[in-house]
């Protein structure tokens, strides 16, 4: 297998391989949330042993404190001024009444925050978790590596008091007024601790690249008064981040929907009454009113395999996938749906991770939201072919639009990708078909040269100059088709023949062949 194309495979499975991971991870632990819950709803004791102070509470608390101290209190000072005032200076009431206006203001800004928090959270309440869980696929955990997402999934669950049924871990919420430069802001923040060597450190952080960085300098980790060593993970909310009261934005985003596939196709004519038009097929040609089925123009590779005494044939029609994806309407289609996609985005490039990830099943690349520095370029030149192609970056970024030597820009780069990996999916998501029994089916496969087989479709696509993808003739630089490349054609029903005791020359050829 050519180098650069196994360089390639390896990188496509590896981010393949994480966004699986990653929303296995996601859904195991709010799974656990859930039954954690439960369990405590359907067990024995009155009271939940873990559950930690509340926000609300702590600040009813405080409050109300507040109001009642009899030497300082928010009520003694309005008794003051209503039943004193006349024996009270200019600059004592004014103090006074400051000290009141603030006390209000500031419980107006908390209630408000803490109101926008308690709706926008509702979803993650240990109640709703089942509902949730079950709309997973169209909701997407904020964040562009690993640390943001699992931060943003950690914060949300403690907003929501997921961490009461956790033994092992422990949430501090805490929360104070921030002077800006006209007035103040609330500040709600929390600091979620998971026990070093606790099962739920060791199922959703252990040996995390970030985690492993952090032990090494020491970051993020304190000893209780009991000495129990501690990971930790802290986050704030304030109101300035307030739009809408849509507070749960901060950490998750709804998935974009995808492709409407059927509907396109037929409208570009790709396909008609969900059926492949011939002029896809490598060969074919576009069918008149009066052309006869029969007269098929497209390619047929005979793919031959011997098994338990069989002589096996099918007949393989290679599918042009680079006119399906050059057709004028389907394109266009396209290249409507990636605008409407980072439009929605705003700028927030976790709502294309999340299409990625949840839409079209692959992580994007480290660096896609990176502009290109020198210190990046020199380290990307400095890889061997091999090396450029595996490495797990949006190569898009070091295209020059011309050799003028100008880079494209970083939007049009993430659209060049988003692009690349759209059109692979929709292929994927389209073109395969069952197999059901005496009946045409079309598959996906990798190229192999280890068979007489795979070395007979191999040959057949170069002798009919099957046009090659353009990422890997613009990309990668191939030529021609080789193992390793993905391939896709339709199956026509297989043949079966015995093979005789004594077979002539031409089986005896064909059975040395292909045994």
């Amino acid at each position: 297998m050519n180098s650069l194309i196994k360089a390639n495979n390896e990188k496509n499975q590896r981010l393949v391989s994480v966004s699986s991971a990653r929303r296995s991870v996601e859904l195991d632990f709010f799974t656990e949330a859930s039954n954690n819950y439960r369990s405590y709803l359907m067990g024995e004791y009155a009271f939940n042993p873990y559950e930690n102070e509340s926000l609300t509470e702590m600040i009813k608390q405080d409050f109300i404190d507040l109001a009642q101290d009899p030497e300082d209190g928010i009520i003694p000072k309005q008794t003051k001024l209503k039943i004193d005032k006349r024996n009270l200076g200019q600059i004592e009431i004014k103090r006074l009444q400051k000290e009141i206006d603030m006390y209000f203001s500031r419980l107006d800004s908390i209630i408000q925050l803490g109101g926008y928090l308690a709706a926008a959270i509702e979803p993650i309440f240990p109640k709703n978790l089942p509902t949730f869980i079950a709309n997973y696929d169209n909701l997407n955990i904020n964040g562009t590596n690993e640390r943001d997402r699992d931060r943003n999934m950690f914060m949300v669950a403690a907003w929501g008091d997921l961490f009461n049924y956790f033994p092992d871990v422990k949430v501090n919420k805490e929360y104070y007024f921030q002077p800006t430069q006209t007035n103040e802001i609330v500040v709600f923040k929390q600091t979620v601790m998971f026990e070093i060597g606790g099962e739920t450190f060791r199922k959703y952080l252990h040996l995390k690249p970030y985690v492993i960085s952090d032990f090494l300098n020491g970051k993020n980790i304190m000893q209780g008064e009991d000495g129990t060593n501690w990971y930790y993970i802290q986050s704030e909310i304030d109101s300035n981040q307030i739009e809408d009261g849509d507070i749960l934005s901060l950490y998750i985003s709804d998935v974009p929907e995808s492709m409407n596939l059927g509907e396109i196709f037929e409208n570009a004519g790709i396909t008609q009454n969900a059926t492949l038009q011939p002029q896809y097929f490598l060969g074919g040609s576009v069918m008149k009113e009066d052309d006869d089925t029969a007269q098929d123009t497209s390619i047929k590779v005979p793919m031959f395999s011997i098994a338990d005494g069989k002589v096996k044939r099918f007949m393989a029609k290679p599918i042009n996938t680079e006119a399906i994806n050059n057709t004028p309407a389907y394109n266009v289609e396209v290249q409507s749906h990636i605008a409407g996609l980072f439009s929605l985005a705003g700028g927030n490039i976790s709502v294309l991770y999340g299409y990625s990830n949840k839409r079209l099943g692959v992580d994007l690349p480290v660096g896609i939201n990176e502009s290109v520095t020198p210190e990046l370029e020199k380290l990307y030149n400095e890889l061997s072919p091999e090396g450029k192609v595996n490495f797990v970056g949006n190569r898009y970024m070091y295209n020059k639009v011309s050799n003028s030597g100008r880079y494209l820009s970083l939007i049009d780069a993430q659209k060049a990708y988003i692009m690349s990996i759209i059109l692979q999916s929709n292929l994927d998501r389209k073109l395969p078909q069952k197999n059901y029994a005496n009946q045409p089916s079309i598959v996906k496969e990798e190229l192999t040269d280890s068979t007489k087989a795979g070395q007979d479709l191999i040959k057949a696509l170069n002798d009919n100059e099957m046009p090659i993808p353009e990422f890997y003739r613009n990309m990668l630089g191939i030529t021609e088709w080789q193992a390793g490349m993905p391939v896709y054609y339709q199956r026509l029903p297989e043949e079966v023949r015995d093979i005789p005791a004594e077979p002539d020359a031409n089986m005896a050829e064909l059975i040395a062949q292909y045994s």
